[in-house]
């Protein structure tokens, strides 16, 4: 028993003194003691001085890098905020432009509007001119003009329907007739003229949202365009204004020269060679309208030359409310009884009813002529030449200038006549013509007020 425990005991070895190394230096002796603990803290201290100069050499190794990282983040950052920054200028150029370009669209529209508003003055003013000078020739546009007063008719189907049978008051001048027949009219067997600035004087202020911009300009703009509708209707209704006048004047001079036809077919003809008028209309636009002002400028002097040819012809009526007693043609002579040509139309009125003269023109004769009795002769343009006959008193010289109109003489029965009548005559280059065509022609003129 006391065998196995001492078998069983834990060994032990033997216990050793510590290492001296002992240095021998001259005569001294330095003796060094070693223990574990001072190995235990010499590795200690070699693997701290090992990992404080590992780190330092990873650390300025890594710094580097790390410094280079740190300025790529920050580099990057700023380079973010700079394309922000560059972005938002972008955008607020853009918008500034962008309002810098609507106000001048807006100024250049303005500006345009400006000069149509000048053009319009203008164009108003020659449409203005032109409606003066269309009334100064009878031609109104408008329709509150005062009628004539009525006129008794005396149109060549009215004296052609006399029979003559009142013989108290004819006479003058008979020329016999050498071809009955073609006289009387029996054949033989030979025979158609806001202010936009303040668009641009609207306050404004610097504050605005791009929204109240946009606004402001819409409005701008509806205002421009209210202003070019109103400028475009008025340019339209100065060129029907245009349009009006040189219809309603070419439509007179072709009832004017529709009316001479039948009483100076040579002068007619003249007329219409140098009065070329007409043409279809085209569309209205600012191209067109001063060929439009021009054929109406035409129109209207070939009107007052067309006027004034017309008014020289002896066609006013040269007794007032007198009737016709003897018209123009053959008749049997009151005197010789015998078939003659009267060359005149007798008119029955009062003794010393007053005589007018029937066209401007010149006094030539002023006196007693034979069985006219007392007459007055005129001589008037275009070669036309009237006579007033049996006159019982003459007002007029010879050489006087006188108008139609103008009194002449009164109403007497000098010469060979059978009662108180004026004999009216109109020859042109020393030929009788029919004075019922021109009285006729007179009436459509007053109808034309002329």
């Amino acid at each position: 028993m006391q065998q196995r425990q001492e078998s069983t005991r834990t060994y032990q070895a033997p216990r050793t003194e510590p290492h001296h190394p002992v240095l021998e230096k001259g005569e001294k002796t330095t003796t060094y003691s070693v223990r574990p603990v001072h190995l235990i803290c010499g590795a200690i201290g070699c693997v701290t001085a090992t990992l404080a100069v590992a780190g330092t050499i990873g650390y300025y190794a890594l710094r580097s890098d790390m410094m280079a990282e740190a300025s790529a983040e920050r580099t990057e950052l700023v380079l973010e905020y700079q394309d922000h920054i560059d972005r938002l200028r972008t955008e607020i150029a853009n918008l500034t432009s962008r309002q810098m370009v609507d106000r001048e669209t807006v100024e250049i529209q303005v500006m345009d509007v400006l000069r149509r508003q000048q053009d319009l003055n203008q164009r108003h003013a020659i449409v203005a001119d032109l409606v003066a000078r269309a009334e100064s020739v009878g031609i109104y546009l408008s329709n509150d003009k005062p009628l004539p007063p009525e006129k008794p008719s005396l149109d060549e189907r009215n004296l052609a329907s006399l029979d003559g049978s009142d013989k108290s008051a004819i006479g003058g001048e008979s020329e016999l007739i050498e071809e009955p027949v073609k006289a009387l009219g029996l054949r033989d067997g030979s025979t158609r003229s806001f202010d936009p600035l303040a668009i641009l004087q609207q306050p404004t202020t610097d504050t605005a949202t791009p929204d109240t911009d946009v606004k402001k300009n819409s409005e701008k703009q509806a205002a421009l365009d209210a202003v070019k509708a109103d400028i475009s209707m008025m340019d339209e209704e100065s060129t029907a204004a245009v349009d009006a006048i040189t219809i309603a004047t070419e439509g007179r001079i072709e009832d004017i020269l529709r009316i001479t036809r039948s009483i100076t077919p040579g002068l007619n003809a003249t007329l219409r060679e140098k009065t070329s008028l007409g043409g279809p209309f085209q569309p209205i636009n600012d191209e067109n309208f001063p060929d439009r002002l021009d054929r109406a400028n035409t129109a209207l002097d070939t009107l007052r030359r067309v006027k004034f040819t017309a008014l020289r012809l002896p066609i006013k009526r040269p007794v007032r409310n007198g009737s016709v007693s003897s018209t123009y043609g053959p008749r049997v002579d009151p005197f010789l009884g015998r078939l003659a040509m009267h060359t005149g139309i007798d008119f029955k009125a009062p003794y010393g009813a007053r005589v007018f003269a029937t066209a401007p023109g010149t006094v030539i004769s002023a006196g007693r002529n034979g069985g006219y009795g007392k007459m007055v002769e005129i001589r008037h343009a275009n070669g036309f030449v009237t006579r007033y006959a049996h006159m019982s008193r003459i007002q007029v010289s010879e050489g006087d200038h006188v108008l139609a109109g103008d009194l002449v003489g009164n109403v007497g029965s000098t010469g060979r006549s059978t009662g108180p009548h004026l004999h009216y005559e109109i020859r042109r280059h020393d030929k009788p013509g029919n004075p019922a065509a021109f009285l006729a022609a007179g009436d459509r003129f007053s109808a034309l007020d002329l």
